[in-house]
């Protein structure tokens, strides 16, 4: 998938999120609001539930996943 994905179609999937082309972080993505403009990362070992807005200029990226770590 290319460019910036729906965001509602990401819920559950693991994800890298950027701000002008710096990855910000990964995590799998737990929420996203009804207009899509907001979604929720999950909280991960030392990094806290975080959210993130397209309006603040995020894009959200799917990390593909190998054969050996699909479920």
């Amino acid at each position: 998938m290319r460019g910036n994905p729906d965001w509602k179609s990401l819920v559950g999937e693991h994800v890298k999120v950027q701000k002008d082309g710096k990855l910000v972080r990964t995590g799998y993505v737990l929420d996203v609001m009804k207009s899509a403009d907001i979604l929720w990362i999950e909280a991960e070992g030392n990094h806290q539930r975080a959210l993130f807005e397209k309006a603040m200029g995020y894009t959200i990226q799917p990390i593909q996943r190998t054969i050996a770590h699909q479920s």
